[in-house]
C-alpha cells in the first residue's frame, strides 16, 4: 500500500524547494537586470565621448543606434548613408570593418561591468571576411562578442548583417589589453 502522506509532504517540499528556487532565480535576474542596466548608461556614455572626440570613426558612428548590450555583447544598427559608400553606392569595406573594430571594442568594454574606468583595447589583429553588400538607405546591423578574454587579448567576432540577418561581413579581431587592466583580470 502506497503512503500517501508521505507522497504528500515530499510533493510540499518539493513546491516550496521550487518557489524558494523561482525566488533566488528572480533575485539574480533583478541583480543581472542592474548590472546590465549600469554598464549600458556607461556604455553609451563612452560612446558620446567617442562621438564628442571627432576622430576617423565618428562620421560612421554618428547615427547608430545602441539595440542590445550584455556581458562581452553589443549590438548596434545604423541606415547606410552615402558617406559610408563606395563609388558603386555600397558599403565600403573600409567602412564596414570600421564598424566592426570599432563595435567589436565595445564588446571588450561589455567584460569591464566590474571596472572604475571602461577602457578599449587596441586592435593587433583583425581577419575579415566580405559576403555581400549593402546599399544607400538599408538598414544594418553590427553585432559583436567577445569569444575569448586573457590577461593580455581579447578574441572578438563581428558581423556586420542585413535586416534580414544575411551576412554581409564578418571578422575575427584581436585587442591588446590595456596593461593597467591586466591585475584585475
Amino acid at each position: 500500500m502506497i503512503n500517501n502522506n508521505n507522497h504528500n509532504n515530499n510533493n510540499n517540499n518539493n513546491n516550496n524547494n521550487n518557489n524558494n528556487n523561482n525566488n533566488n532565480n528572480n533575485n539574480n535576474n533583478n541583480n543581472n537586470n542592474n548590472k546590465n542596466n549600469i554598464l549600458n548608461e556607461r556604455i553609451e556614455n563612452v560612446f558620446q565621448e567617442v562621438l564628442e572626440y571627432k576622430g576617423f570613426s565618428v562620421e560612421v558612428f554618428k547615427s547608430m543606434k545602441l539595440n542590445k548590450i550584455g556581458y562581452g555583447y553589443i549590438e548596434f544598427e545604423v541606415i547606410v548613408q552615402k558617406e559610408f559608400t563606395n563609388t558603386y553606392q555600397n558599403l565600403h569595406g573600409g567602412a564596414a570593418a570600421t564598424l566592426m573594430d570599432g563595435i567589436g571594442a565595445f564588446s571588450y568594454m561589455c567584460t569591464q561591468e566590474n571596472q572604475k574606468e571602461l577602457t578599449f583595447g587596441v586592435t593587433v589583429n583583425m581577419n575579415i571576411n566580405y559576403i555581400s553588400g549593402a546599399t544607400i538607405g538599408e538598414k544594418i546591423i553590427i553585432k559583436a562578442q567577445v569569444e575569448k578574454l586573457t590577461k593580455t587579448l581579447c578574441f572578438s567576432k563581428a558581423t556586420v548583417e542585413k535586416d534580414d540577418g544575411s551576412l554581409i561581413s564578418t571578422a575575427q579581431i584581436i585587442y591588446k589589453v590595456p596593461p593597467k587592466l591586466y591585475s584585475k583580470l
